[in-house]
């Protein structure tokens, strides 16, 4: 059976092809995306492949040869086609070099098979329909026509919608290289998308230039004299560039002894939040929750303990400790009750199924800042459709 490796190899290459200097995958974006687009190509590529190869095997082959050798040409020319900046365009270009390297895949595949077993040639695999047995009815190649399109179009719509909503959150947590990785992708997957008031190609050229930067300052050797707003600027730069296993070879003789630091341990806990370590992440946000406890009052105090209930409540999410995570929020909302707060609290509620604690607390977020009014709305209205009943939602 040739036909896995076969469909494996030339959709690696067109993918080797498609890929840019910074690893990009043009057209496409993301690897589920390509994937997705190109096994929904396949069917109707394989039911015209038969179709040939019934008239001639050898066309098949050849046919299949011609069709190869012009996706693998039009992937290596993805980087040079200057395509219009919008939906349509990427859309249509996309899924012309999923339908080329479909059909060339499946008469490779078809024509191979039936020249190996020249007794045996594939004319059962379709069924009888309208033209006899060797034609698919017309409503198979609707079908096969209307999934090409539709399930990726369909999937690369959900795909973008979630990565733009990740992108605004690195955004506003300073992930400088992450979020010009989900640009990147965002703008291969909907180039009319607009992101922080700006078009998603010139925020991608302004986040690639402030990555180069950190990447330069974090590659220039330290002083033999460091200082601590040295070292803090070093661990800064690296946690901006996800570079957290660095980031901890920093932090860690900060922690204690004559070098310790308290802001060292809100780095710990926020480096090992994204190396999905949420148990030891807990361990640094207590550790530094309990040290700003013994201080006295200050604005400093009261954002690290901000900080610090955030991380708590994050970690105790991610390993099922439902109770702390609450309780963290409900701190965290009475020390701080602000929009954003009161919309974290809700979002908890809501997956724990405390209908109206959430929609209590969505709508004072939305009291709070017009800005979460949209986010609200949508909670209340999910809300109100979970549980089948508008009455169990106060308005």
């Amino acid at each position: 059976m040739l036909w896995p490796p076969t469909v494996i190899a030339v959709l690696v290459a067109v993918r080797h092809l498609l890929l840019d200097p910074n690893g990009h995958i043009e057209w496409f974006g993301r690897d589920d995306v390509y994937a997705v687009s190109m096994f929904a190509a396949l069917p109707m590529g394989f039911a015209g492949a038969i179709r040939v190869a019934k008239k001639s095997r050898s066309s098949a082959i050849v046919l299949g040869a011609c069709l190869l050798a012009g996706c693998l040409c039009l992937a290596a020319m993805s980087h040079g086609i200057s395509i219009p900046e919008n939906l349509l365009a990427i859309t249509i270009a996309r899924a012309l070099q999923s339908c080329l390297t479909a059909f060339a895949v499946a008469n490779l595949c078809v024509g191979i098979a039936s020249l190996q077993s020249p007794d045996h040639p594939p004319s059962n695999v379709v069924g009888a329909g309208q033209g006899g047995q060797h034609f698919l009815p017309t409503w198979a190649w609707l079908l096969f026509g209307t999934a090409t399109i539709a399930i990726p179009a369909t999937y690369t719509h959900s795909a973008a919608e979630s990565l733009e909503k990740k992108l605004q959150e690195s955004l506003s947590s300073h992930r400088v290289a992450l979020a010009w990785e989900q640009c990147s992708q965002l703008r291969r997957l909907d180039p009319g998308a607009t992101t922080a008031d700006s078009d998603l190609a010139a925020l991608e050229g302004n986040l690639h230039e402030q990555k180069v930067q950190l990447e330069s300052e974090v590659q220039q050797p330290m002083p033999r004299n460091i200082s601590i707003a040295l070292i803090g600027r070093r661990i800064t730069s690296l946690v901006q560039l996800d570079r957290n296993h660095e980031a901890l070879g920093w932090i860690r003789p900060m922690m204690s002894g004559r070098n310790f630091h308290p802001i060292s341990l809100d780095f710990y806990g926020l480096c090992q939040q994204r190396l999905e370590q949420p148990a030891e992440s807990m361990r640094g946000y207590e550790r530094s929750l309990k040290h700003w406890e013994r201080q006295p009052d200050s604005p400093g105090k009261r954002n690290a303990m901000i900080s610090a209930y955030k991380g708590i409540a994050f970690a105790a999410r991610q390993l099922g400790n439902r109770r702390l995570e609450e309780e963290a929020y409900q701190t965290l909302v009475q020390l701080a009750p602000t929009a954003e707060n009161h919309f974290l609290l809700a979002t908890s509620y809501k997956e724990h199924q405390k209908t109206s604690l959430a929609a209590e607390n969505a709508q004072l977020a939305a009291q709070l800042d017009p800005l979460y009014a949209e986010q609200a709305q949508s909670m209340l209205s999910q809300l109100s459709r979970d549980h089948f009943s508008c009455f169990l939602v106060p308005r």
